[in-house]
């Protein structure tokens, strides 16, 4: 019977009521979700963790007597954590068309999952510098332990005893690699994830990821420097960071002069799709007379709603804010409202400057079908945090003198 076909008000039967591990306890403070409702990363986590958790169990309680034993479960562990890890960057590398598909799914050889992500140059320097990283946690358990087999098991698949050329493993200088492995492991996860989102922008080159790009328009001279000896300069440092030969840089230079976000660091401005500068300037200001700015004071401020003078302010704003939106409404065409909301959000959830456009377009569609300008107005104009969103919205998006004339305001 499914969970659909039990009537209703009866409870589920347990599909494991005798099983010791699996059965249904209703504990909201111990159950751990797994599977169903659980992530791949906690298998990550949940390795290098339990490792750590082993080897800092041995001394805060002086486990002496558990020191051979409880070794080996630690370094294993250890290994699969790596190994873990190791395939989480690689699939979703492959997913992302950086790296290329060499087909070791099945495979747990984590010398060579690590050849591959090192030797594929996926072009992004904060993921080739975490792969560097790990480079001494792998060459140490593959040598003792190349398939995952010697840590696991007394003998190997050949019948040899395990870890034969070996007499004792230090639990100290294991306790703290395995703190440093934990964050390698962590900046690799994380960077991983990150990566293969920016690379959806479309915003890299075969050598520089968009964080790179970033970094690059934040290193080089405003535009209008290029061709200086500060610029010179600047280039031959950037090349030799990224390893960039001429047409390498010349290239990533044609992609920053072309992305809005990289063009305003290099003091270039960028066109909006609707928007004009005086029509932001027009709501601002509207929006300043419902929001004015407040005097830095020592004082509490309390309302009493007894007093009836509070419900007459409160009608009194609302008949403000009325006329604040038929006034945009007035101004603004449906185009450039939707692009105002995106800037507001765009800037308020940091979504990447290249989505702007769709952005903007899914908006406008929203807008259509609900039908109702003055709401959709009154929605942004209600925000407290609008001039600071749509400050920043305006210098990212390269609005650069828009945004100096937004900071007075």
């Amino acid at each position: 019977m499914t969970n659909e076909e039990v009537p209703r008000g009866e409870a589920v039967p347990d599909p494991y009521e005798n099983d010791p591990f699996f059965k249904r306890i209703f504990d909201s403070q111990w159950n751990a979700c797994i599977e169903k409702q659980g992530e791949e990363e906690n298998y990550i986590d949940g390795y290098i963790e339990a490792a750590i958790e082993l080897v800092d169990a041995i001394f805060d309680k002086q486990l002496m007597g558990k020191r051979d034993t409880l070794v080996l479960p630690i370094l294993y562990n250890a290994r699969h954590a790596i190994e873990l890890a190791l395939k989480f960057a690689t699939e979703r590398l492959i997913e992302a068309g950086a790296i290329k598909d060499e087909g070791r799914k099945l495979s747990h050889d984590i010398k060579a999952y690590w050849d591959h992500l090192h030797n594929s140059e996926i072009g992004d320097e904060m993921l080739s510098e975490t792969i560097t990283a790990l480079k001494p946690y792998v060459e140490s358990l593959s040598q003792i332990d190349s398939d995952g087999q010697e840590l696991r098991y007394h003998r190997n698949r050949e019948n040899d005893p395990s870890l034969a050329n070996y007499a004792t493993a230090n639990l100290r200088l294991i306790q703290a690699s395995l703190r440093k492995l934990e964050k390698v492991l962590s900046a690799l996860k994380y960077r991983t994830v990150d990566f293969a989102d920016e690379r959806k922008t479309g915003t890299f080159t075969n050598r520089c990821s968009r964080r790179d790009l970033l970094e690059v328009a934040r290193l080089m001279p405003k535009r209008d420097s290029w061709g200086s000896q500060a610029f010179d300069d600047q280039k031959a440092a950037v090349k030799a960071r990224y390893g960039l030969s001429d047409k390498q840089f010349s290239i990533a230079l044609d992609r920053l002069q072309k992305m809005r976000q990289t063009r305003s660091m290099l003091g270039m401005e960028s066109d909006l799709i609707h928007l004009i500068d005086d029509e932001i300037v027009f709501v601002v200001e509207r929006w300043r007379t419902l929001h004015p700015k407040r005097e830095p004071n020592n004082e509490v401020i309390t309302l009493d709603y007894s007093d009836p003078s509070h419900f007459e302010k409160l009608r009194e704003h609302a008949a403000k804010r009325q006329a604040v939106v038929e006034l945009i409404e007035l101004r603004l065409s449906p185009e450039a409202l939707a692009e105002l909301e995106a800037m507001f959000y765009g800037a308020r959830d940091r979504v990447f400057v290249e989505y702007h456009d769709a952005m903007t377009e899914r908006i406008l569609k929203e807008h259509v079908v609900a039908n109702d300008r003055q709401e959709n107005i009154r929605h942004l104009i209600e925000k407290t945090n609008f001039l600071q969103c749509i400050q920043l919205g305006a210098a990212r998006l390269g609005r650069l003198l828009l945004a100096e004339r937004l900071k007075g305001m």
